[in-house]
């Protein structure tokens, strides 16, 4: 009993002197936890908002690395206490203006930079301490005690987080009591938004530049560095300077994979020079020294390999976030490439402090990631439509199904859905003659009497982002962004034919049977003395009817051949609402869809309720899908 007495107020003394040297950051901590918890509830009050607690969320996971960051700055300056409050006052001005701006229930756009903002913050933490001293050491063995907590206090949470779900398990199995699970989830919340960072911020130095660089190097650590991710970076070392070779023997532009691969390069070769820095000079880590000293001059001609993907799609297609974050990190390589290999004495700070600036530069501004592809994809969509003369007084006008090529119509709908699905509905504003602000207050009013009022700001999207499609006649083209211009013959048109009535005319007939294409095997018809039955059918060209040993094979394929032929003429009979562009859809009479075979004095008719095909110039008529009936007279 002493020693869990002992253990217990050891344990609340260390986590009351914790939350008194980062009170901030607990704070945030508890904050997040909170609107993480309030979030995955499902419940919302009137007085808190989905979007409101998202904010929250936002804003708190940014506010514990900032102000960590903060801490470890004014921890080692020598700043006067008027300075420390007016910084105190700065960062709580800063966190204010991310609550109040931040909104991506509105602005896609603010979720690229919030998660910008969140890498940056956390570099800025890893060298704050060290921006006015050089000891290099000190630095790597400061970043050293923050990963290791950091990956330490994970493991445990992810143990304690396993034995919770079992224990809850156990109780709810063994004493049967009726457990709600939503409690375990927020358990997980609580040990890993507040107990992770209290056991993070626990094991933190007091003074960063005060850490002990004598303390040896982790054999674990150099394990893994020399054998594991050494090995690994000079692998793919290999295969990438192989594919560049093939490239130049066989003069053809590199695939979009070799993106992902050099960037998977430079992330294992730039982590494993961090990690070997403390032994790279050692007279037994050889391959150590080589790969250090090569790692540089052979990633040189690897970015510039990087920048001729990117810039091929780019030239292509534009400029998206994704392909200018690319060429932000090929820009960056290559800064590190000049430093490391010019320098005499480069220090391993360069790479944490670069990218920090880097991300801060293509995060805000108009040369931030989301101006220049917004303003790179409206050009776009401007010249898709200028192309085909679908322009009035600069603007978009809806295209002419008829008259507009395929591959330019499906290069709108992509274009057109990376805008919308990437940023706010108004950024299209100056593309289109109509108010789109006037024009989504109708959408707002128009959305909440479908749906009684209820909060849905994520099917409001769907339906918002819908009607603009459907307005611009693009709603027929989207999905089809894979198909390049070569591949216009296997691009395929999707045809949804139904009758205009669910009634079903069975005049002079004397029984109505559904047709089924799995029927059940064991499961026989009597009708009359005649025995029925239908015959599986893993395809829907054909639908086929047994009356005794008389077989009824009615083709499907070849009335949706005759529906397809007639296309021009079924213009009428389209359902204006939902067809558009490749995706058509008619509500046809019932005859155009019945097919009637008579034999030895028995008629049958399939009626066709509702059937789906597709159309390619390369592989003609495929059917989807179709439901009828047999209406039978004997």
């Amino acid at each position: 009993m002493a020693f869990q007495s002992a253990f217990i107020k050891n344990l609340l003394d260390q986590v009351t002197t914790t939350i008194k040297r980062f009170p901030i950051t607990t704070l945030f901590s508890i904050i997040g936890t909170w609107s993480a918890v309030e979030l995955t509830s499902g419940y919302l009050y009137d007085s808190v908002s989905e979007n409101l607690l998202t904010r929250i969320l936002m804003t708190a996971a940014i506010g514990m690395p900032l102000s960590l960051a903060g801490y470890f700055f004014l921890t080692v300056q020598q700043i006067h206490r008027k300075k420390r409050l007016g910084l105190v006052v700065v960062f709580f001005v800063i966190i204010l203006t991310l609550l109040f701006c931040l909104n991506p229930e509105q602005y896609p756009e603010h979720i690229v930079q919030f998660i910008l903002m969140l890498v940056a913050v956390h570099l800025l933490v890893s060298f704050a301490p060290f921006t006015n001293n050089g000891d290099t050491l000190a630095f790597w063995q400061f970043n050293k005690i923050l990963f290791i907590r950091l990956i330490t206090g994970l493991l445990y949470c992810t143990v304690l987080s396993a034995g919770l779900s079992a224990a809850f398990g156990v109780v709810d199995s063994i004493f049967g009591i009726n457990l709600n699970w939503n409690y375990l989830h927020y358990a997980f919340i609580i040990i890993f938004g507040i107990v992770n960072t209290l056991f993070f911020l626990n094991g933190l130095p007091a003074n960063p530049l005060e850490t002990r660089t004598d303390v040896p190097y982790p054999k674990s650590l150099a394990f893994f560095s020399r054998y594991i991710l050494v090995p690994l970076a000079s692998i793919y070392l290999v295969i990438l300077l192989a594919y560049e070779i093939k490239i130049l023997i066989q003069w053809e532009l590199p695939k979009g994979l070799v993106s992902s691969l050099i960037l998977g390069y430079s992330a294992i070769g730039l982590l494993a020079i961090l990690l070997v820095y403390p032994i790279q000079d050692n007279k037994d880590n050889t391959w150590i020294k080589a790969f250090r000293r090569y790692f540089f001059l052979f990633l040189l001609p690897l970015v510039f390999l990087l920048l001729l993907a990117v810039t091929t799609r780019i030239n292509s297609y534009g400029v998206t976030q994704y392909r200018y974050f690319i060429i932000a990190i090929a820009a960056w390589l290559l800064f590190l490439i000049g430093y490391f290999l010019l320098y005499q004495s480069p220090s391993i700070k360069a790479i944490p402090i670069s990218l920090f600036i880097l991300i801060m530069l293509i995060t805000f501004g108009p040369q931030s990631a989301i101006s220049v592809s917004l303003r790179s994809q409206l050009n776009v969509l401007h010249d898709l439509f200028k192309k085909e003369e679908l322009l009035v007084n600069d603007k978009l006008i809806p295209i002419k199904e008829n008259a507009t090529n395929s591959y330019s119509a499906i290069r709108m709908a992509s274009t057109l859905d990376y805008l919308l699905k990437n940023y706010n509905f108004t950024a299209l504003q100056p593309l289109l003659s109509l108010n789109l602000e006037k024009q989504e207050k109708l959408l707002q009013q128009t959305w909440k009497k479908m749906n009684n009022n209820i909060v849905d700001p994520r099917g409001y999207m769907i339906y918002r982002n819908s009607w603009l499609e459907r307005y611009l006649r693009l709603g027929g083209y989207q999905y089809r962004q894979q198909y390049s211009e070569d591949q216009l013959e296997t691009l395929s048109s999707n045809y949804y034919v139904k009758t205009k009535t669910s009634i079903l005319n069975t005049k002079g007939y004397d029984y109505v049977m559904e047709s089924n294409p799995f029927p059940d095997a064991s499961q026989v018809d009597s009708i009359n003395g005649y025995k029925l039955y239908q015959r599986e059918s893993l395809e829907y060209d054909n639908v086929k009817l047994n009356i005794d040993t008389l077989e009824f094979n009615f083709s499907v394929v070849h009335l949706a051949e005759k529906l397809y032929s007639q296309a021009g003429n079924l213009k009428v009979y389209e359902d204006q609402n939902s067809s558009q562009g490749l995706d058509k859809r008619y509500l046809l009479p019932a005859v155009m869809l019945q097919s009637t075979i008579e034999k030895a004095g028995i008629k049958v008719t399939l009626q066709i309720r509702e059937l789906s095909f597709d159309y390619s110039k390369k592989n003609g008529i495929r059917t989807n899908s179709v439901r009828a009936y047999y209406i039978i007279n004997f």
